[in-house]
């Protein structure tokens, strides 16, 4: 049996992790990936707190499904946006982003 502590520390270490990937690194695919880790975080914290839950309360998958969702689309506008830039020859410096023209 896990720990429900244990996996708790390991979500937030997760959130952590990618909190200091989106303050230090100014690569976008990397940002992304960061906020991706975030989400998993919240999943595995969202299936740990509705694992342990005495009543089957149907928010939970809800919840997890939205989760999913904005993931997926998160997903989708990377590689679009992945794309959009390798296509015009742009860098991935999110700073340098001001230079697109739209």
């Amino acid at each position: 049996m896990i720990y429900v502590p244990y996996v708790i520390a390991i979500a937030f270490s997760l959130a952590g992790i990618a909190l200091a990937g989106i303050s230090t690194d100014r690569h976008f695919v990397v940002i992304m990936l960061a906020v991706e880790l975030i989400l998993l975080a919240s999943t595995i914290l969202l299936v740990t707190f509705f694992t342990y839950q005495k009543s089957p309360d149907p928010s939970g998958i809800v919840m997890l499904i939205s989760i999913w969702t904005v993931a997926a689309v998160e997903v989708i506008t990377v590689i679009a946006f992945y794309v959009y830039v390798k296509a015009r020859g742009l860098d991935f410096d999110v700073t340098r982003l001001s230079r697109m023209k739209w």
